[in-house]
């Protein structure tokens, strides 16, 4: 693949219908020119969860978030509005804020250039003795804010339509199926790594395609399988997001113990379009956002949070998803991306049933017309 045709022609068709369609060619996780075109398209262009309202409901509070190269932050400022802006001081480039934390006044760490809390230039050293310094070509250039039922979305394009109609039907969709969805709030940070890496060496895709089919649950994930009820499992697609749900699960299973009144009774995943993975599983109220989020063109993280009625968690659940799931998918998506580059691999096939079941790949082929079509 070259700079100047940064597509490679497709041996098989990627089209319209899953049942008769190819996947995306090998070169599309493994070219580093397609990973510079996405930033510019998918990237830059669709919503990223950060994090929770909750994190920003004073005066100065603030949460970063890292996107392929860029760097972003919201902050609530002193007139109680919630803004994003570009992490990147306006004089020499330098990151403005880490983390998340509290500050009424953005302070650069390196010449100490300095911004009121709604991106406004406030003071730099020598300013008032340059006679052609304006400081309004210093503002803080801003991002997109919004949420979905609390949880904080940013988007680099400002032209980009709100989540709600991005989105159509996903917010009804959790208020439906996530119990106490209004009063859950993040009680830590969950990343979804193993003990061994924080990086996935895989290309982000091949992560997501691993997230959005259960096709593998049963082979690759013998204890989740033991947990869901397989018959009950099901897998809808809609426009920028789908959803997978096993209507049923077993209290009396290899993965964690729960208990039959426990206040989630099914296992649910949600994706949004390109980078946000959302899921309930069984046991007290809970939620897991978090952002798949490329780290490069070869390597994934995971970053996001383990949502709760309480501080108290179900330990046997986080050990399970911690040290049993997490390894599991890191292995599965390691040896895929590895398997991408080999001389004898192009094009897979995408296996469906007529029914378009859960355990089907409809979800995997509405991911990559998604790519394809931002990529466009």
């Amino acid at each position: 693949m070259s700079a100047e045709r940064p597509f490679a022609e497709f041996d098989k068709p990627l089209s319209s219908d899953a049942a008769s369609s190819y996947t995306m060619p090998a070169c599309y996780y493994t070219d580093p020119s397609v990973y510079e075109l996405e930033k510019q398209t998918i990237f830059a262009r669709n919503w990223h969860y950060i994090g929770h309202l909750s994190h920003v409901q004073n005066a100065g509070d603030y949460l970063t978030l890292q996107i392929a190269d860029e760097n972003v932050f919201v902050m609530r400022g002193e007139d109680g509005e919630l803004r994003g802006f570009y992490n990147v001081c306006r004089h020499r480039a330098h990151r403005l804020l880490e983390g998340a934390g509290n500050c009424r006044t953005i302070v650069c760490p390196y010449h100490a250039w300095s911004y009121h809390s709604d991106g406004r230039f406030k003071h730099a050293r020598f300013a008032s003795d340059m006679r052609s310094f304006d400081p309004g070509e210093f503002c803080l250039p801003q991002v997109q804010v919004d949420s979905l039922h609390g949880m904080l979305f940013v988007n680099m394009d400002l032209d980009a339509r709100p989540i709600a109609d991005n989105a159509p039907g996903l917010a009804d969709d959790l208020a439906g199926l996530v119990p106490g969805l209004g009063a859950l709030r993040p009680v830590e940070a969950f990343a979804f790594d193993s003990p061994q890496s924080a990086d996935w060496k895989a290309n982000w895709k091949v992560v997501v395609d691993n997230y959005v089919e259960c096709y593998h649950c049963s082979k690759a994930h013998p204890a989740l399988a033991d947990l869901m009820v397989m018959k009950s499992y099901e897998h809808e697609v809609r426009g920028t997001w789908a959803r997978q749900v096993s209507r049923a699960s077993r209290a009396s299973n290899s993965a964690y113990p729960f208990g039959d009144d426990d206040d989630v009774q099914i296992a649910a995943y949600w994706y949004l379009f390109p980078t946000t993975s959302i899921w309930l599983v069984p046991g007290k109220a809970n939620l897991f956002v978090l952002a798949m989020m490329p780290s490069g063109h070869e390597s994934t993280v995971f970053r996001g949070h383990r949502y709760a009625l309480g501080a108290a968690a179900d330990e046997a659940r986080i050990v399970y998803l911690n040290e049993t799931l997490g390894p599991e998918d890191q292995r599965l998506c390691e040896s895929v991306q590895q398997g991408l580059k080999s001389r004898s691999y192009n094009q897979g096939r995408f296996m469906v049933d007529a029914e378009r079941s859960g355990t089907a790949e409809h979800g995997v082929h509405q991911f990559h017309r998604l790519v394809l079509a931002a990529l466009a």
